[in-house]
């Protein structure tokens, strides 16, 4: 069976990375026979993509429909595909197909494998390599007289260790390292969360239940990163210390294997107990934390179900500034009610307490709380503004865009940043710095495309 896996094009401005998911879906039906083939369509025009796709025929084709502004063009693929190759089983997997699966299923779109997706994909292929029934599989999505059937969901993976182990052999990652400028991959550590914060769709995806793999297979890992030469690795879990132990031991193991691999990673303000881990952090070669701390106001917290305070985030932040570990602090703004002076408030926070930062807009994903209220939902134009600081709520739509901007501003034009994005010595801090030079331009000139297509931010900003 000829399988084809794509990551689809994508209308954002943050970084390429290579698919941790499609890997692993590709080495799963590599290990039962089938032809296997994952393309990388991320920065193709939807039309340049399509045609790579149509080269040829396949027997089934998998589309990733992670974040909702790929929506847009997750939703054209099967129809354009089926229309030339009718026969051809088109499927989908990924956050937002799991969360809108109507999305999807109303445009062609045969099964949608929802939730963790590794044991459904490979039990979806065993069934039709063998040419047995799948619409009794737990964990799919389908539409039977013109309604959506959902299945009983799958168990989750208790043991994260059985999942492949990536030795990237099989795939050409030179695109990626050239891009970056740097060799540079993301790992995967663990799945689920705790918490419940209410912008966030993780508990909805993966669960309550928290699970990571064993010390000794993020070892595993990180022997193959430094076979491969790699200039750094990112653990992209959503908070990589919520096993504080689990942490402590794979760190350890580093440090005693001799690892000598830059990483970083994401944590809660909170999430570490121990100051000991912070020496075991710097010991093990970690040179960065992302932490979502938000906003710098109390009640910003509470509304976002935010398990920290402000104090646990200083905290955090001076013990890693204290072993030279970078520290990039997440603002959020855009909540409806909220007011200009918590924005300015966030900001100079997080001015103070992170060399690096980086601010969002309170967009209404698929699973988060705000989602069932906004009235784009299912409408792609709408879906197009994501990822772009873009969707503003509230009152002061005009005001909140200015202000963004003006920081972006501050932030683009910082000597000492921009000396550390050009020469700084170590290539994933200066990546690190780098990026935001990135995210900037591109927003920048997304924006200016939107504006000249006559598709302004400002006549949606004075609108009730």
């Amino acid at each position: 069976m000829k399988v084809l896996l794509v990551a689809p094009t994508i209308d954002t401005c943050f970084e390429r990375l290579p698919s941790v998911g499609l890997m692993n879906l590709y080495l799963i039906g590599k290990e039962l026979g089938c032809d296997m083939e994952l393309l990388d369509l991320s920065q193709f025009s939807y039309h340049r993509g399509l045609e790579k796709i149509l080269f040829q025929r396949y027997d089934m084709v998998g589309i990733s429909c992670n974040f909702i502004n790929a929506a847009p063009y997750c939703m054209r693929y099967a129809k354009d595909i089926k229309d030339k190759y009718p026969d051809t089983l088109v499927i989908s997997g990924g956050n937002h197909a799991t969360l809108v699966p109507e999305d999807l299923l109303f445009n062609g779109y045969d099964y949608i494998v929802y939730g963790e997706g590794e044991k459904t994909f490979e039990e979806f292929l065993k069934r039709r390599l063998h040419g047995r029934e799948v619409k009794d599989l737990n964990g799919l999505y389908y539409l039977e007289n013109g309604a959506i059937v959902k299945n009983h969901p799958r168990e989750l993976i208790e043991d994260l260790d059985v999942l492949p182990l990536n030795d990237y052999s099989q795939f050409d990652l030179e695109a990626y390292f050239k891009q970056a400028g740097m060799r540079y991959v993301s790992i995967e550590t663990s799945r689920g969360c705790i918490y419940n914060c209410a912008f966030c769709s993780t508990v909805k995806m993966w669960g309550h239940r928290y699970r990571h793999k064993s010390p000794q297979r993020i070892l595993a890992e990180f022997e193959i990163a430094k076979k491969l030469n790699l200039d750094f690795v990112f653990i992209d879990d959503d908070d990589a210390a919520i096993a504080e132990e689990n942490l402590r031991n794979f760190c350890q193991l580093l440090i005693d294997n001799k690892m000598n691999v830059c990483w970083g990673m994401t944590i809660g303000s909170n999430s570490i107990r121990e100051e000991s881990t912070f020496d075991l952090l710097k010991k093990s070669r970690c040179i960065k934390a992302n932490i979502s701390v938000e906003s710098a106001n109390p009640r910003l917290l509470k509304a976002y179900r935010k398990p920290h305070t402000i104090k646990d985030n200083k905290k955090l932040c001076k013990n890693l500034a204290k072993r030279g570990i970078l520290v990039e602090n997440h603002g959020l703004i855009g909540y409806p009610d909220e007011t200009i002076r918590e924005i300015l408030n966030t900001y100079f926070y997080l001015i103070k307490t992170s060399p690096i930062w980086i601010v969002s807009i309170l967009e209404p994903r698929p699973g988060s709380d705000y989602w069932n209220n906004w009235k784009g939902r299912g409408i792609p134009s709408q879906y197009r503004f994501f990822g772009k600081a873009d969707v503003f709520w509230g009152r002061y739509k005009v005001i909140f865009y200015l202000i963004y901007r003006i920081f972006a501003l501050f932030y683009f034009l910082n000597p000492t940043r921009v000396w550390k994005s050009l020469f700084s010595k170590n290539k994933a801090i200066r990546y690190s710095y780098n990026r935001k030079y990135y995210i900037a331009y591109h927003t920048i000139k997304q924006n200016f495309i939107n504006f000249l297509k006559m598709k302004s931010f400002f006549a949606r900003m004075f609108r009730d």
